[in-house]
């Protein structure tokens, strides 16, 4: 009966996968399989020396891209934001709320100034890919690249006093605005016109905010990156490592 026993034990253990070295087995193949992880906070990461290391040397990028199109587009939306505000002004009589729209309209500049920011971009030894917003990424191929320079950031040696300018300018244009609007209201103006002149003010704040802000993006860069395509595209390049990028478009090995 004893034998019947250990035999069924012995059966049901091959079946499960008992073996009397499983648990020192099962350390050396913990230690194996986990060479490429570490361990940080009770959680498994892959360890960063197994990551590409191509991916780990593209530094962030931003790049600076006023083109043709971009030039174009501004232009463009500016004189639509004006013609229509005139016209507004024209043909809407005084005492409608329609004419507030003169001054919205005006919100189409800074907007555009916006969208037409600095871009990040993507730089690996073939190509650059930049991107940006509302618009089909721009790929510029390795063999495209005509010429590649380091020089001085102008924005990054002027901050402080463009800063100063801003912070200056910016309050007093604005109570101007609101000293005016209060004047206006006190010669018995009627209302839409006053607020639609307070719109046209806050647009102005708002266009000189989108220009700040993009003088921000690229002011603490002490070096940029200029580069020449063979279709005469100039990319302007910022980024902590120029050096490297540098590397990166040349595909030099570090």
């Amino acid at each position: 009966m004893k034998a019947v026993k250990m035999a069924f034990i012995e059966s049901l253990r091959k079946l499960m996968g008992w073996c009397p070295m499983k648990s020192s087995l099962g350390k050396r193949a913990q230690i194996d399989c986990s060479s490429g992880f570490k361990s940080e906070n009770r959680s498994i990461q892959l360890d960063s020396s197994l990551v590409n290391p191509h991916e780990n040397r593209i530094p962030k990028v931003q790049v600076s891209l006023f083109d043709f199109e971009a030039l174009i587009t501004t232009i463009f939306v500016s004189i639509i934001s004006f013609t229509t505000s005139l016209l507004v002004w024209a043909y809407i009589p005084e005492d409608s709320f329609l004419i507030i729209f003169s001054g919205l309209v005006m919100f189409l500049m800074p907007l555009i100034f916006f969208l037409n920011r600095p871009n990040t971009a993507v730089v690996t030894s073939g190509k650059i890919i930049i991107k940006k917003p509302l618009r089909k990424p721009i790929v510029v191929e390795k063999e495209d690249i005509r010429q590649i320079s380091v020089t001085k950031n102008r924005d990054h040696s002027l901050r402080w006093l463009i800063r100063s300018f801003y912070v200056i300018f910016l309050p007093l244009y604005l109570g101007e605005g609101i000293i005016k609007a209060l004047r206006n209201l006190e010669r018995s103006f009627p209302d839409y016109i006053v607020f639609s002149l307070f719109l046209v003010r806050l647009a102005g704040v708002a266009i000189f905010l989108a220009l700040f802000y993009n003088f921000e993006l690229l002011a603490p860069y002490q070096q940029t990156l200029k580069v020449t395509t063979n279709s005469n595209l100039n990319l302007q390049f910022y980024t902590e490592k120029p050096k490297e990028l540098v590397a990166i478009l040349k595909n030099e090995a570090k």
